[in-house]
């Protein structure tokens, strides 16, 4: 799965900056131990700590051998404290893991590995930020605020949502890849769950790749389209139709994230009419089905065509 595979990246990312922490503290004991004043002073100081052991290790011998040592160092742009192990992370003691929840210093290595095994920056560049409905009319641009708003409120909640299948239809060019975009990068940036990005020709070949696979290959080719948090299908109705595999594939992918309650969005120009016609009533009935679907035409021009 796409976020095991990203955490095992973020723990293995930070085991690559404890190493490299431990190499360069490494690196400076070799430098400063190099240069015989320090080394000189360092093995009174031991000498002295050992010859006190009766003592308890204080005596004034120590403490006076120490503030040499300790200036010595200093004279050489060192502190003691530069050759004391320590942890990159205060918060878990580089355990990763803070009252059994990730660590921040974890966090932050694992979404960025999630996105970039989400190629989020590539798929989804477009983001709720980047969204402007003022440049279409009246009518558009309320509609698309609202949805707007709607999806955003949906990727907040999610997973604790009752509808699992969005479908985004209309004219060329109103906004239905953009909304669709914005859904999938904030899941991945903001709330840490994966998404997977295809257009409907990317898709339809990899189904295609996978229903001519052994049967021993064919789990892992499916299982980031079954298993992601969620699944954008951009552009569905462009893609050639291959016998036993367009439709077939398509229905369990659609049925088997609806039974795992995982969110699937479909972005397409096609009417209701032209679904059912192209992919059959089953397919047509899990993209526009009341109780676990929303389906929504965004109505209007094309706003690449429309003046900002």
């Amino acid at each position: 799965m796409i976020t095991q595979d990203a955490l095992k990246k973020a723990f293995e990312k930070k085991a690559e900056l404890i190493k490299a922490e431990n190499a360069r503290r490494t690196a400076i004991v070799n430098r400063a131990f190099s240069i015989e004043k320090i080394s000189q002073a360092q093995a009174e100081y031991t000498k002295a700590k050992f010859d006190a052991i009766g003592t308890n290790g204080i005596s004034d011998e120590v403490e006076r051998v120490k503030l040499i040592y300790a200036s010595t160092l200093a004279e050489f742009g060192f502190d003691e404290k530069d050759f004391t192990k320590r942890p990159l992370c205060d918060e878990c003691g580089d355990a990763g893991y803070v009252d059994g929840k990730l660590c921040s210093c974890i966090k932050g290595l694992y979404m960025d590995a999630l996105a970039h095994a989400c190629e989020i920056n590539k798929r989804a560049p477009f983001s709720f930020q980047d969204s402007n409905p003022d440049c279409a009319d009246e009518k558009q641009s309320h509609a698309l605020s609202k949805l707007y708003e709607t999806m955003s409120k949906y990727v907040d909640v999610y997973p604790a949502v009752n509808k699992h299948v969005i479908v985004f239809t209309g004219a060329t060019g109103t906004g239905k890849s953009c909304l669709a975009s914005a859904m999938a990068r904030k899941t991945v940036l903001e709330k840490g769950r994966s998404a997977l990005v295809l257009s409907a020709y990317e898709y339809n070949a990899k189904m295609l790749e996978c229903h001519l696979a052994p049967l021993e290959k064919r789990n892992s080719l499916l299982d980031d389209v079954l298993t992601c948090d969620l699944l954008v299908i951009d552009d569905l109705g462009t893609e050639p139709i291959y016998k036993n595999v367009t439709v077939e594939y398509l229905q369990l992918t659609l049925d088997e994230r609806l039974r795992e309650k995982r969110a699937t969005v479909v972005t397409t120009n096609l009417d209701e009419s032209a679904l059912k016609s192209r992919y059959g009533e089953r397919i047509f009935s899990r993209l526009t089905d009341f109780e676990h679907a929303i389906y929504k035409r965004i109505p209007g021009a094309d706003l690449r065509h429309t003046k900002k």
